[in-house]
């Protein structure tokens, strides 16, 4: 069986945890199950594929949004100022910036891939001073 005919067998949760770019509108059979939500970077293969996706009915999770709690800790150690307590409040954060992306997503009938890449640039544009060691 090949890694696509694994990846597109039915399931509730497909989680691409190794290959990255697996999500792809040019596949023609989509996913059979309802959420894509997996650690591999990059998922889609091209940003329009959160269209094909959205059509489809399938909730996808942002990779960089579900696995922010690694680079959460890692920023908080390089830059400093951070009690671990801070680190896990703000990684117990995750759940609800993912239900934020889904319903603005909904609410504005937008993928949730451009979604979240809008609300990162917005989250960074406030805060510039931080991006600078």
């Amino acid at each position: 069986m090949s890694v696509d005919e694994i990846l597109f067998h039915k399931v509730d949760v497909l989680a691409p945890c190794a290959l990255g770019r697996r999500a792809r509108c040019d596949i023609d059979s989509a996913p059979a199950g309802p959420i894509i939500a997996g650690a591999a970077n990059n998922q889609l293969a091209q940003g329009q594929d959160g269209m094909a996706l959205l059509a489809a009915d399938i909730l996808y999770a942002p990779d960089y949004v579900i696995n922010a709690g690694g680079i959460i800790s890692v920023a908080r150690e390089y830059y400093g100022g951070a009690t671990q307590a801070q680190v896990t409040t703000e990684i117990q954060g995750i759940p609800q910036r993912l239900t934020e992306i889904f319903e603005r997503a909904r609410r504005e009938s937008r993928t949730t891939n451009a979604v979240a890449d809008q609300m990162a640039r917005e989250r960074l544009a406030r805060r510039p001073q931080q991006l600078v060691a």
